[in-house]
């Protein structure tokens, strides 16, 4: 009988050090983001001439230092104490098993940590009046203000139209794209010329926008071009691709499938490696063409990497591609069809030195990017029950 009790109280006290080591978690890093947070916000208040690092930031920094303390203490006692041992017995095993894939592993982890959430700090930029010489610390805080200065102006709703624009109808037009030609490279019968053709259709992939442009202008300059000069010759009226606004659009589409279209097959080529070919079989001996199959079988098999390619394009619609529109742009279009938010960000970030209100754009920019990217999984998912996440 006291081996059945202590069998099944041994779960029990799994279960309390588990509850114990999350609370102790949760409540270090209450305390160590709280404390950021809380000397960030009263830096940006006090100002740099009035800063007293005793009277109003050493609070905050014992705050953050004593969240890291119980945060390591926490962790150590995990892993080594005793009385964690029920809970972290399964974690030492899964480390000690696969110790060299996360040896591998934590470089990736660190360069995503060091160059993707530590820049997250620059965030707060948007809701500051920055000055050069107080840094992002010290700059007094103006709330909303940047934000109300962009809507503020005319030419917000213009940008806004455009990138939505530009974002909806390449994800119509180029999306199906690779999913086609996808399809049509799982019929080709000769492995060689199937291998030929992807060869062919990856290497755009490889080419930078800046050399994209480059050959653009050498086909399509009107002063220059080869394909205007051969039109010129045979007495045909000239193309002015690259400055003439009502040929941007086509032109940014045309390119985006030159480029990309090969490129994202590889995706969907491997999704149709692992379609059962036995349900192939069995369609073909019940009559069913090589379209029908395709249709029928090959099409829905993937339908979730489908989905899943969709919900993450539908999350950028706000984030046109900036290298292609910053390369492709001329003095004609770059204050008309091409410009987008992506470019009126570097426009005013950069060249103008706006950084405050660059930054609220932006913030702006991947806050609806957000919004319409849990939006279209949940759409897809009440529509086909499957979704990202």
């Amino acid at each position: 009988m006291a081996k059945v009790n202590t069998a099944k109280t041994a779960p029990n006290d799994s279960r309390t050090q588990l509850l114990v080591f999350r609370a102790l978690l949760v409540a270090g890093a209450l305390l160590l983001i709280g404390g950021g947070v809380w000397y960030v916000a009263i830096t940006g208040i006090i100002g740099i001439k009035k800063w007293d690092f005793g009277k109003y930031g050493l609070a905050p920094a014992v705050t953050a230092a004593a969240g890291a303390a119980i945060l390591l203490f926490n962790l150590a006692a995990f892993f080594f104490h005793p009385w964690f041992s029920g809970a972290s017995m399964q974690l030492k095993h899964d480390l000690k098993r696969d110790k060299y894939r996360y040896i591998m592993i934590f470089p990736g982890l660190l360069v995503v940590f060091v160059f993707s959430y530590i820049p997250m700090y620059g965030i707060i930029l948007a809701f500051k009046d920055f000055k050069i010489k107080n840094g992002i610390i010290f700059s007094q805080w103006c709330g909303m203000d940047n934000f109300a200065r962009f809507f503020g102006r005319s030419v917000a709703g213009d940008v806004i139209w455009n990138t939505l624009f530009i974002g909806v109808t390449q994800l119509l037009i180029t999306f199906p794209v690779p999913i086609i030609l996808a399809l049509l490279l799982n019929e080709l019968r000769s492995k060689k010329f199937r291998g030929l053709i992807q060869s062919t259709i990856y290497l755009p992939h490889f080419v930078s926008w800046v050399i994209m442009y480059s050959l653009l202008f050498a086909l399509f300059s009107v002063t220059s071009g080869v394909v205007n000069k051969i039109m010129l010759s045979a007495g045909l009226q000239q193309i002015n691709l690259l400055s003439e606004p009502k040929m941007f659009y086509g032109m940014l589409y045309g390119t985006s499938i030159w480029k990309e279209a090969g490129w994202g097959t590889i995706i969907y080529m491997a999704a149709i490696a692992g379609v059962d070919e036995e349900m192939h079989e069995a369609a073909y001996l019940d009559g069913a063409n090589r379209f029908q199959r395709c249709i029928y079988i090959t099409l829905p098999s993937i339908a979730f990497v489908v989905t899943t390619m969709l919900i993450l394009n539908v999350g950028s619609v706000m984030g046109a591609n900036f290298d292609q529109i910053m390369n492709l742009r001329t003095a004609s279009t770059q204050t008309t069809v091409a410009q987008v938010i992506d470019t009126y960000v570097y426009d005013m970030g950069v060249d103008k030195g706006q950084y405050d209100f660059a930054t609220a754009i932006g913030l702006f920019q991947q806050g609806v990017n957000c919004v319409l990217l849990f939006l279209s999984n949940f759409v897809v998912k009440k529509m086909s029950g499957e979704g990202f996440f």
